[in-house]
C-alpha cells in the first residue's frame, strides 16, 4: 500500500534517475498542459474539422472542471520536497490540491477522444503510451503520489463516454446550445464563490468558446492549398501566444480581469481570426463547419 500513497516510489525512482531522464520527463509532462492542449485545439478549429475540435476543446474544460472541484474536495497535499526528490516546483502545484492528477485525467481525455477520431489501432496504441508517460512523468518530478495518478485515470476514462452524445449536438450543426447561459451563470458564481484563479481561466474559456463558436456570426475557413493551412496555423498561434502573454501582466488577484482576459482570447481564436484569415488567405465556406 506503501506504493500507492507513500514515498515507496519516488524511492525507487531515485535509485536510477539521471539528468537525460530529468529532461525528458520535465519535458514529457509538459504535453499533459493545458497550453498544449489548448495550442492543439486552436489550429484544429482553424484548419481541420471545428465540429470535432468543439467536442475535443468542451472534453477537456469538462474535465478541467471536474478536476478543480475534486482538487478542492479532497484538498490532499502534494509530496513533501524534504522527503523526495520533486523536481518541479511551479507555484500553481505548490499551492494546490494532490487528488487526482490534472495531467493523468486531461491526458486520458485528450488523447482518448482523438483516438476515437482517428479510429486506428496504431494511433491507439500510441495514445495508451503517451498517456502512460504523461502520467508516469508526474511520479518522476515527484509532483503527485501514486493514487493521485490513478484517481486521475479513472476521472478521464469515466467521462470519455461524453465523446459521442457531444459529437451528436456538434454533428447536428446546432452551435448554440441550450445550456449555454445556465453554464456560463454557473462558471461565473464558481469563481466569485471560490476566488479559484484556475476555475477563472477555465471559467472564461468556455465563455469564450460559447460565445466565439455559437453565437458570433461564423464564416468557417475553406483552405485552397496545404501551404495556406501552414501559414494560418503559423500565424494565428504566434498571435494567440502573444496575446496570451498579456496574462501574465496582471495580478493573480484581479480575477475578474483574468476571466475577461480569457474570454476574450478565445473569442479571438474562434471568431476573429478565422474572419481575418478569410479576407487574407480564403474564401467564404456558406455552410457552418463545411469541409
Amino acid at each position: 500500500m506503501d506504493w500507492l500513497t507513500g514515498y515507496a516510489m519516488f524511492h525507487w525512482i531515485a535509485t536510477w534517475a539521471n539528468p537525460v531522464c530529468d529532461v525528458f520527463f520535465r519535458t514529457v509532462t509538459d504535453l499533459g498542459a493545458p497550453t498544449f492542449y489548448y495550442v492543439t485545439v486552436a489550429p484544429l478549429f482553424w484548419v481541420v474539422d471545428r465540429r470535432r475540435a468543439a467536442v475535443l476543446f468542451l472534453l477537456l474544460l469538462a474535465g478541467v472542471y471536474v478536476n478543480e472541484y475534486a482538487k478542492l474536495f479532497f484538498d490532499t497535499p502534494r509530496p513533501d520536497p524534504a522527503l523526495a526528490r520533486v523536481l518541479d516546483l511551479r507555484p500553481y502545484q505548490m499551492h494546490s490540491g494532490a487528488f487526482p492528477s490534472g495531467h493523468a485525467q486531461a491526458a486520458v481525455a485528450f488523447w482518448g477522444c482523438l483516438a476515437w477520431w482517428v479510429g486506428r489501432r496504431w494511433f491507439t496504441a500510441l495514445a495508451v503510451v503517451v498517456i502512460a508517460l504523461i502520467s508516469f512523468s508526474r511520479l518522476y518530478l515527484a509532483v503527485h503520489f501514486p493514487v493521485d495518478i490513478v484517481g486521475g485515470l479513472v476521472l478521464g476514462t469515466v467521462m470519455l463516454p461524453l465523446i459521442r452524445p457531444l459529437h451528436r449536438w456538434a454533428a447536428g450543426g446546432c452551435y448554440t446550445p441550450r445550456w449555454a447561459m445556465p453554464v456560463i451563470v454557473a462558471a461565473t458564481l464558481a469563481v466569485a464563490v471560490t476566488g479559484d484563479m484556475p476555475l477563472a481561466m477555465i471559467s472564461g474559456s468556455i465563455v469564450g468558446f460559447l460565445a466565439g463558436s455559437s453565437w458570433l456570426p461564423q464564416q468557417p475557413l475553406v483552405l485552397r492549398t496545404t501551404g495556406q493551412a501552414s501559414a494560418v496555423v503559423i500565424v494565428g498561434l504566434v498571435i494567440l501566444f502573444g496575446l496570451a502573454a498579456t496574462l501574465g501582466l496582471f495580478p493573480p488577484s484581479l480575477l475578474a480581469v483574468i476571466y475577461l482576459q480569457v474570454a476574450l482570447l478565445w473569442v479571438f481564436a474562434l471568431w476573429a481570426y478565422p474572419r481575418l484569415g478569410m479576407a487574407a488567405w480564403l474564401r467564404p465556406a456558406s455552410a457552418l463547419g463545411a469541409e
